[in-house]
């Protein structure tokens, strides 16, 4: 879409567009006390809610001890590790490197020893949590690697236990068996911040050479203070090979090469040998032979054509992998030049999708240190993650209603499968607490919406802003209420421009519209119907007289869509 362009007009698959969510919605008056429905319409289907008031509970409960631990980490000066950044953002930043340091190392350990139904550490936790919330590539690399088909076993078990059982095994000082069990798999403390202090390499293969270096992930982290840093743990990270004959200048860059040459390389015998970003379509979780033609199409390039010698005898894959680590004079960029002329003309999207998968030497394909995102801070904001604030059956209506307008929004993408719509931040929460849930969350959208619905949160802005007008206009369509209740303006029509900020205390005039799908009159539950990304300070404050009162003030919006 042209950025200069209005957005395009909503156009639904749906022959009954302005139908309300449910009938009993039609009725006029005061709104009723409120309780929600039992069914949800999706499509031409009535299902069960995918998510329940527990498990948006436990959810919130892991989103508090998040946001604890982020506390705590800014807090704490790390005085016995040396070089610690002392500015608190680079801190945390570290902090989450190392956190997906031991994740990869209970998932290794998963491999070996099999599932196990024990939680770990809360910081390994929050980097589960970052990969389930990234559906789409969560899901393949847990058929592609091998290595992942515990972790997806582990985690559907995690998943099982949010809600009461979950609140209190995080909000109580771990078991003895925990703490052992932990120590046992990974040869690690449970506690992050003793394993924090005690962590200074880690082992990498050289691209070139393939010898292990043990590599120091602290010496490096003083450069976060500059602008040229080589830690591990940095974007410029580069360190020279401890191989007298090589000392090849080793990078993240080359160490994602590396990972990419060998799935190239290697003969195709199975899904395991195909490349990263291509198996899972919203279509087909598990298209093996679209990822095999693709793979087949790449290799026909000169480059990287598996040579024979004379007798015939083709070689080995180890050996093909170090020639076109040759071929490819060890960068990435020449390779991918190599990729994009074995693709058509559209194919430049799908090859920096597999490149996106290419950025280190870590068995995942998305980078979980960017994934950790500001969500939990506007949940913290809202103090919807504030132990107790959902005891009281009066306060458990926001969940209620959280719940409503999640299946509403995917009805919404099931009558318009072209459009790319924008979630509020209410409607976020339960999506995300249903994307935890990886195998039902696969299930569910491939059988009511006809396919699965990833989660995309790097969009460009003009499109987000266009794409939250169109998701406004389907919604008032469709439903015949209004998408947002928080007093947010819509963006203005020249596309391009940052939504307005607005800062005042919220309407709490009574609704005349009785539909489940408008939130009662509390300032809390329409402070969340923000956009996903909108960033609102949050204050709240009680007193006997007036129950809540908020005030939210808006910063510009950065929303968080829906990548059909």
């Amino acid at each position: 879409m042209n950025p200069l362009e209005p957005p395009p007009p909503y156009t639904t698959s749906d022959p009954s567009p302005a139908r309300i969510f449910a009938s009993s919605f039609n009725s006029r008056g005061a709104p009723p006390v409120y309780s929600s429905p039992h069914t949800f319409p999706i499509g031409r289907c009535a299902v069960d809610p995918f998510v329940t008031v527990a498990q948006i509970k436990g959810h919130l409960a892991l989103l508090h001890a998040f946001a604890e631990l982020k506390t705590s980490v800014e807090a704490n000066n790390f005085a016995e590790v040396p070089h610690v950044p002392a500015e608190k953002k680079q801190r945390w930043v570290w902090f989450v490197g190392l956190a997906v340091e031991r994740f990869e190392k209970w998932c290794i350990a998963l491999s070996k020893c099999g599932a196990r139904a024990v939680l770990p550490p809360v910081d390994v936790l929050m980097v589960w949590h970052a990969y389930s919330l990234n559906p789409a590539w969560y899901a393949e690399d847990c058929l592609r690697d091998e290595m992942l088909a515990a972790l997806r076993v582990t985690g559907n078990g995690i998943a099982s236990s949010l809600g009461p059982r979950l609140v209190d095994l995080i909000s109580n000082p771990p078991s003895e068996n925990r703490i052992n069990t932990w120590f046992d798999l990974t040869s690690t403390p449970f506690d992050c911040f003793e394993f924090a202090s005690q962590t200074s390499t880690r082992g990498i293969a050289c691209p070139k050479c393939q010898v292990i270096n043990h590599v120091p992930t602290i010496e490096f982290l003083s450069a976060y203070l500059t602008a040229n840093g080589t830690g591990y743990l940095q974007q410029t990270f580069s360190v020279q090979c401890a191989e007298p004959s090589c000392r090849h200048e080793i990078t993240g860059d080359g160490l994602g090469l590396r990972k990419l040459v060998n799935d190239l390389t290697r003969e195709t015998k199975g899904i395991s040998d195909l490349l990263a970003g291509t198996v899972h379509t919203s279509t087909n979780i598990r298209n093996v032979k679209h990822a095999a033609s693709i793979k087949a199409a790449m290799l026909r390039d000169a480059t990287l054509k598996r040579p024979g010698s004379k007798t015939g005898v083709v070689f080995r894959d180890a050996v093909y992998a170090d020639l076109v680590m040759e071929r490819a004079r060890y960068k990435m960029d020449t390779l991918k030049a190599c990729l994009t002329a074995t693709m058509e003309d559209d194919g430049g999207h799908l090859i920096n999708r597999i490149l996106s998968a290419y950025v280190d030497d870590k068995m995942f394909s998305v980078d979980l240190i960017l994934r950790q995102v500001s969500f939990v801070a506007k949940m913290h904001d809202l103090q919807w993650t504030k132990p107790g604030f959902f005891d009281s059956p009066e306060d458990e209506t926001a969940l209620q209603h959280v719940i409503v307008r999640y299946h509403a929004f995917l009805d919404l993408m099931s009558s318009s499968p072209a459009s790319f719509f924008v979630p509020t931040l209410d409607i976020d929460l339960a999506w995300h607490t249903h994307q935890l849930m990886a195998e039902n969350y696969a299930k569910d959208t491939m059988k009511y919406i006809g396919r699965f619905i990833d989660h995309d949160d790097l969009i460009e802005e003009h499109k987000l802003a266009n794409a939250f007008v169109i998701t406004c206009r389907a919604w008032k369509t469709r439903f015949g209420i209004q998408y947002t209740h928080c007093g947010c303006p819509l963006p203005s029509d020249t596309i391009g421009q940052r939504l307005s900020r607005l800062a005042r205390p919220i309407s709490l005039a009574p609704s005349r519209d009785p539909s489940y799908l408008i939130p009662q009159d509390r300032a809390h539950l329409r402070a969340a119907t923000h956009p996903s990304d909108h960033n609102a300070v949050y204050r709240q404050k009680r007193d006997a007289a007036s129950g809540r009162v908020a005030e939210v003030q808006h910063d510009p919006a950065v929303l968080v869509p829906v990548l059909i």
